[in-house]
């Protein structure tokens, strides 16, 4: 994985969504993704891991999204690529220079 991605490395297409939590019809909270925008990006896998959670077994899989540099992206957002939702875990200017964002992601199955 190198510092800097190539143009041509962020050719998958992913839309960033923002929460937003919202009352039921009985007076409960639930959270709603909203979409902000949609953005190039480069995906990379880094890996799979089962838990037991819960009772139930989850299946999670790491994933580094890296787009170009933006002062809204925060953790618990997330993105949409192909239908999975990536949940952001952490996001890091890559040189210091704002110019791209790396984000690592978590998605659940």
């Amino acid at each position: 994985m190198s510092a800097r991605p190539t143009i041509g490395a962020m050719r998958q297409r992913v839309t960033l969504e923002a929460p937003t939590d919202a009352q039921d019809d009985v007076g409960g909270i639930i959270r709603i993704y909203a979409p902000l925008v949609r953005l190039w990006a480069q995906i990379e896998t880094q890996g799979a891991d089962e838990q037991f959670i819960e009772q139930r077994l989850e299946q999670s899989r790491k994933v580094t999204v890296t787009i170009r540099w933006r002062a809204d992206v925060q953790s618990q957002m997330r993105f949409d690529f192909r239908g999975r939702k990536l949940v952001i875990k952490s996001v890091a200017d890559i040189d210091e220079k704002r110019r791209f964002l790396r984000c690592l992601c978590e998605e659940f199955s």
